[in-house]
C-alpha cells in the first residue's frame, strides 16, 4: 500500500468560544485554539504528518496508527453533519482529508 492510499477522516469547527479546533479523528489528534478555520485545519494537517513521519520511523507500531478519538469528537461530527444535512450548508465545518508527502510509505 502507498502513501497515496492512505486517508484518515479530519473536522474543523468553531468552538462557543469563536475559536476553532481541528481533529483528525482516526489518529486521535486534536489542535485547539486557532484564530481562523483555516489555521486550524493547517495545523491538524501538520500534525498528521508529523505524526506518521514519526511512525514511519518506527516501524509504524498499532498503537500510534490505529488509535480513534475518544466519542465526543465523533458525536461532534454527527452534530455537524446532522445539522447541515438539514441546513443543505457546510458553511460551518469542513471534512477533509489529508494527503501524505512522498516517500512516506505503509505497508
Amino acid at each position: 500500500m502507498s502513501h497515496k492510499d492512505l486517508s484518515f477522516r479530519c473536522i474543523a469547527y468553531q468552538e462557543k468560544d469563536g475559536s476553532f479546533t481541528g481533529v483528525c479523528l482516526d489518529l486521535d489528534i486534536v489542535e485547539e485554539g486557532y484564530v481562523s478555520l483555516e489555521e486550524a485545519i493547517l495545523s491538524v494537517n501538520d500534525a498528521v504528518l508529523s505524526h506518521l513521519q514519526a511512525a514511519a520511523k518506527l516501524n509504524f507500531p498499532k498503537e500510534l496508527v490505529n488509535r480513534s478519538a475518544p466519542k465526543e469528537y465523533w458525536n461532534k461530527l454527527k452534530e455537524i453533519t446532522k445539522e447541515n444535512v438539514s441546513k443543505k450548508s457546510f458553511e460551518p465545518f469542513q471534512f477533509f482529508t489529508t494527503q501524505l508527502p512522498a516517500g512516506l510509505v505503509y505497508a
